[in-house]
């Protein structure tokens, strides 16, 4: 299996991520002054003719409502499809909440409180998020009428407060939620919502692990040259990931952020992108 071209990852993604989070405190201003080709929030963001909607908000409308309507099916399946080829890139290069939790992340392991630093959590994020996630869904299911997940989307609640800021001139309750999360996330100095709890990214999860051949992190083994754990790409990744191990439900965590792949070029060359059905050498 051989891997894609290296390039510096980290730049590129970066300029994504602050694009769109710029993007997107800047496009209630620039609709409000008739731009129109792009709009909406990250439950239905319109570009031209495309619509592409959060799958999570589309299965509660299809689910209280017991119609399929064609448009809302394609919109969504639009953005399971991506996650299908390429991973839940959604989650490291578009999403604003996660380009936020990560520069919280940085800053509390350099200037953060130590004292919740080394708290032991399950490891196994994604199975948290899953009984989480199916609970919830039971929950609604059995006692609400309207979408209530997306109350929890962190995506959506950014842009919320910017459309409220600048379309109905008045500040949202959404900042306080937002900046409540990331507090916590500052203390114990790990990113808890992306991987325990965000329940928008496990259908994006989900739809991945359908596919063997998708885009992930390859790691050829012969090349690794750190036997010690934590490794230098254990320690750039920002969710507690070993990518050496990622066999099984716990490639279901990987982001596809490519942060391992960057720390690894300085030691072997061991991790790379690429498309395939096993995602170790070894």
């Amino acid at each position: 299996m051989s891997q894609m071209k290296k390039t510096n990852i980290h730049i590129w993604r970066r300029t994504i991520q602050a694009g769109v989070a710029v993007l997107f405190i800047a496009l209630p201003m620039l609709n409000s002054w008739g731009f129109s080709f792009v709009w909406g929030n990250f439950l239905n963001i319109h570009v031209g003719s495309f619509t592409f909607s959060d799958p999570l908000a589309v299965l509660q409308v299809i689910l209280k409502n017991r119609c399929l309507p064609v448009g809302i099916l394609i919109s969504a399946g639009t953005v399971l499809a991506i996650a299908f080829f390429f991973g839940t890139i959604f989650c490291s290069w578009i999403c604003p909440f996660g380009f936020l939790s990560e520069f919280v992340n940085k800053l509390a392991y350099r200037a953060g409180p130590k004292k919740f630093r080394h708290t032991k959590i399950w490891k196994n994020g994604f199975a948290v998020k899953a009984i989480i996630f199916c609970t919830c869904f039971l929950i609604f299911w059995t006692f609400f009428t309207r979408s209530v997940f997306n109350i929890v989307s962190m995506p959506f609640q950014y842009s919320n407060i910017f459309q409220y800021l600048f379309l109905q001139k008045h500040l949202s309750l959404a900042i306080l939620f937002v900046s409540g999360i990331l507090s916590v996330e500052f203390i114990f100095g790990k990113r808890l919502w992306c991987r325990w709890i965000c329940p928008q990214s496990v259908l994006l999860a989900v739809a991945k692990l359908f596919n063997p051949f998708r885009l992930k992190i390859i790691f050829a083994k012969q090349r690794c040259i750190n036997s010690k754990s934590p490794s230098p790409c254990q320690k750039a990744c920002s969710l507690d990931l070993d990518p050496r191990s990622l066999n099984g439900i716990k490639e279901a965590q990987c982001t596809n952020c490519g942060d391992c792949v960057d720390a690894c070029r300085k030691t072997g060359g061991a991790l790379g992108f690429g498309f395939g059905p096993g995602s170790h050498d070894g």
